[in-house]
């Protein structure tokens, strides 16, 4: 089976804008391909295991993680060697989480649970510390995020190819102008 996987952020879900542009993007131009947007759990670890049931129902899986879900995408694609793209990804999500821990709402699922330290070992445990296939990963990062901080991204992944929007916020403001790029690089 074709299929692309959409991970979302913290706090996030398949509601996002981005998780509904690529759905609508897939069903207009690749019809073939089935769009998975999983609702993550707010857990690390149940995260990758949600994510690894359904990367087993297909052959050749193709993943765009969006920040939290772009550290899950960069971890998930030098494990299992496909193709991944990162828009605005956390790179160090352990350090930048820990300011958030305690308890949580998710805006748009309004489940209430409690960040906890625990949850930054998880992260911790899904650290890749070199790519061995980096051209297996495209990132798309605006410089003007105001959660997570772009230089980091592109340093950590000089060695894979990178798109820099000046401007945006952390929302990727122009991800839809990108789906055709990221298309072709997954393709």
């Amino acid at each position: 089976m074709n299929m692309l996987l959409y991970l979302h952020g913290f706090n996030s879900s398949p509601q996002s804008l981005k998780a509904r542009s690529t759905q609508d993007f897939l069903q207009r131009f690749f019809p073939q391909y089935s769009c998975c947007t999983p609702q993550l759990p707010f857990s690390p670890k149940k995260s990758i295991e949600l994510i690894e049931q359904q990367l087993l129902r297909c052959e050749r899986p193709l993943i765009i993680g969006s920040s939290l879900g772009g550290y899950y995408a960069n971890y998930l694609a030098e494990k299992h060697s496909c193709k991944a793209v990162l828009v605005n990804p956390a790179v160090n999500p352990a350090q930048l989480l820990v300011d958030y821990l305690g308890p949580q709402c998710n805006p748009y699922t309004n489940e209430n649970y409690t960040l906890t330290p625990e949850h930054m070992v998880e992260l911790q445990a899904l650290v890749v510390p070199e790519m061995t296939l980096p051209k297996n990963r495209l990132l798309l990062v605006e410089t003007h995020d105001e959660t997570l901080d772009f230089a980091e991204a592109t340093s950590y992944y000089r060695r894979s190819q990178c798109i820099i929007e000046h401007g945006g916020d952390h929302s990727f403001t122009k991800f839809s102008d990108w789906l055709p790029t990221m298309a072709a690089f997954l393709a």
